[in-house]
């Protein structure tokens, strides 16, 4: 059984490989008693508790705690602080309900003084080894409750020791990750920026010096793409506590009488076999559950943007001349980005105004789309829905649309204004003129792109009283306007981007098919990149591009090196087009006809991150799916004049063999052989890469 109960004081959750143990506390307080490889019997742990008793400490601090709440003799970090109408603000709670079901637990906990209650639920996906778990608050009463900080979920795990990781990028620089001990005081995670943006991510990963495929790895994703916060705290009586949530930096939300508050979910899993299972983990049931399954299972197609060719300077005829070039490389979706609405002509101006610009596209889009569909290829637009310009119709017209304090300047981020998406009335505007665009018009994908960070927190829509819950409302409006297109429009490819990776997370993924994960194509950085971004986000959501010399570093990389870095994930193409050699497309062809026969196993397979830059002179990703197998290796430089590499594979079958090309010459050898003893690689001079395709023989 997924839940097992005892006595309405002992609960446990059990995935197929783990268990989650719950228990009350003398004082009545819902503890973690266990978390960690599967344990049937539950009995066992009906006389242990989570208490570790430490010198001069007591109360519920010794405690493992699912709902720890402010005050009440603890001096942690918290997951939960109200206010009450007469100024308490604590906590104090009895068990007053159980509701279980085969994978489903409700744990209700009602305050002993006042009408208030939190439920907390749990939702077992026992075969992929996740449990779901959120909070909804509720306000029995008829006084108005403040809730200040509430986090989704509360973990606790025993003894020292951890370490913790998260990312610690920034624009072109994103999912560079760091991992450190947490051995005192607290390690936060937190974006202020109004999304999730491109320093940390809104996940926790905690392990004990784990490896790629052995160590015990803590885990969890929140499902949230707005202002977030995770703590990892070692709390001083040898445990860790770990929260993660809606970021309580200027966040408060009133509950009135007979008002709920649901909290974004998080998905948590445990393993004792290293990043390698927590990865397939993740991304099995990323696939399964969180991807929008129109698309889910299908490979995205080959796609070119003309951005680079044309930047802002957009005209139909000279699209469809890119788009010809495109269709001899093989491409099977082109892509229009900035530039093609209304008096769209630099960064200053236009946005909101999404109406296809009249003097660049005099019979409007339908002949540019005529014209791609006939070359046998798919059409898609850029567009960037939660911004405006000063100089467009739309702020004209809506000056009140935009998040702005009263008595204050509106500041700039990239020369706009960010829409009050709070605002029901501009969603509906919104979902009116998207609909409408994507109803006249056969566009088959959207580029989402988000960028500038949020600001003044005002909005003329709502009592300044309740300008804090405008974070939280902000997200809800994007979520409301990306729910209604796609239910609409559930064909149409839709690829969130945010200035780079600045809205990848398990909240946009149920609204979107792709990631963007950022500006910087430098191919070399992208591996770097790439690698720690595949930890948690699946391969298919990460759009690779090949690109001319454009990267953070300007520095010259051979073709063939590129263009496997961006093969090892969806590939697009974003070069010149119009600097591109005949023969140079008859290149980049060959590539892209490879990249098709593999495509299905990269975007999803098993992925099996073989070694690292990191740690050596080579980088090396192996892709698993059924009988086929894939693998790049990535030289950094030769050194001393070793150009000699063993790489050992991983998750083929070892009973089976395999056939493949090597070093010039068919090879076949058994999946135990290549596991254990590895294959012998040549790599010389700078940037040398190569691509292995091995096929189970029948």
């Amino acid at each position: 059984m997924a839940v097992n109960i005892i006595d309405n004081k002992l609960f446990a959750l059990h995935t197929k490989n783990a268990s989650y143990v719950l228990g009350l506390t003398k004082e009545g307080l819902v503890e973690n008693r266990y978390w960690g490889k599967r344990v049937d019997e539950l009995s066992d742990f009906s006389d242990i508790s989570s208490s570790n008793q430490t010198v001069n400490v007591s109360g519920p601090q010794l405690y493992r705690e699912e709902c720890s709440s402010f005050g009440g003799m603890r001096f942690k970090e918290t997951s939960l602080k109200v206010t009450f109408a007469d100024g308490v603000r604590d906590f104090r709670y009895r068990l007053a309900e159980v509701k279980a079901g085969e994978e489903h637990l409700e744990l209700v906990l009602q305050d002993i003084c006042y009408p208030f209650a939190v439920h907390l639920h749990y939702h077992v996906y026992e075969e992929e080894n996740l449990i779901k778990k959120w909070r909804v608050l509720e306000n029995r009463g008829q006084e108005p409750i403040i809730l200040e900080s509430v986090y989704s979920a509360e973990y606790g795990l025993s003894g020292t020791g951890y370490e913790t990781i998260n990312y610690k990028g920034r624009w072109g620089a994103e999912f560079l990750a760091h991992s450190e001990p947490v051995e005192a005081g607290k390690k936060v995670y937190e974006s202020l920026y109004g999304l999730t943006a491109h320093t940390v991510s809104p996940f926790f990963l905690v392990h004990k010096h784990a490896e790629e495929t052995k160590g015990d790895v803590y885990f969890g994703a929140l499902e949230y793409s707005g202002n977030f916060k995770t703590v990892i705290e070692a709390v001083n009586c040898d445990y860790l506590n770990i929260l993660i949530g809606i970021s309580d930096t200027d966040f408060a939300w009133t509950l009135h009488g007979g008002e709920s508050f649901e909290t974004p979910a998080v998905y948590a899993g445990y393993t004792s076999d290293g990043f390698e299972d927590m990865t397939h983990t993740l991304h099995h049931f990323c696939f399964r559950h969180m991807m929008p399954q129109v698309l889910a299972e299908k490979p995205l197609p080959v796609l070119y943007n003309s951005w680079y060719s044309t930047t802002f300077d957009v005209q139909c005829e000279e699209q469809i001349a890119l788009a010809e070039r495109a269709a001899k490389m093989g491409v099977e979706l082109f892509v229009v980005d900035d530039g093609w609405f209304d008096g769209r002509n630099d960064d200053t101006a236009a946005l909101g105004d999404w109406y296809a610009d009249e003097k660049k596209f005099p019979e409007g889009l339908q002949k540019l789309i005529r014209e791609v569909n006939a070359l046998g290829m798919k059409f898609g637009l850029w567009i960037e829905p939660e911004m405006t310009n000063e100089n467009s119709r739309l702020y004209r017209e809506h000056p009140d649309w935009i998040y702005r304090y009263p008595t204050r300047e509106v500041l700039m981020g990239r020369n706009q204004y960010e829409l009050d998406m709070s605002n029901p009335e501009v969603v509906d505007y919104l979902i009116g003129l998207f609909d409408k665009l994507l109803a006249e018009n056969n566009i088959s994908y959207i580029k989402w792109d988000m960028n500038r960070y949020a600001a003044e927190m005002g909005s003329a829509n709502y009592d300044k009283s309740q300008w804090k819950e405008l974070w939280f409302r902000n997200t809800q409006g994007v979520y409301r306007l990306a729910e209604e297109l796609r239910k609409r429009h559930p064909h149409v490819e839709f690829e969130a981007c945010a200035s780079g990776g600045g809205r990848v997370d398990y909240g946009a993924m149920k609204y979107f098919d792709e990631y963007w994960p950022s500006d910087n194509t430098d191919a070399y950085d992208r591996l770097y990149m790439q690698e720690w971004y595949s930890y948690l986000y699946p391969i298919k959501y990460m759009r690779a591009w090949l690109t001319d010399d454009f990267g953070m570093d300007q520095r010259k990389i051979p073709l063939q090196f590129s263009m496997y870095s961006a093969m090892c994930g969806s590939l697009g193409i974003g070069t010149d087009l119009n600097k591109t050699s005949e023969e140079q497309l008859e290149t980049l062809a060959g590539y892209i006809e490879i990249y098709k026969q593999i495509r299905e196993t990269v975007q999803l397979g098993d992925l099996y991150r073989l070694c690292s830059f990191r740690d050596g002179d080579i980088h090396a990703v192996q892709y698993v799916r059924g009988e086929e197998s894939a693998v790049f290796v990535f030289l950094d430089h030769e050194r001393y004049g070793n150009s000699w590499y063993n790489l050992k594979l991983r998750g083929l079958k070892p009973e089976k063999r395999y056939c493949f090309e090597l070093n010039g010459k068919e090879q076949s050898k058994t999946g135990e052989f290549l596991m254990n003893a590895g294959i012998s690689l040549i790599l010389k001079g700078d940037y040398d890469s190569l691509l292995i395709r091995l096929k189970e023989v029948k």
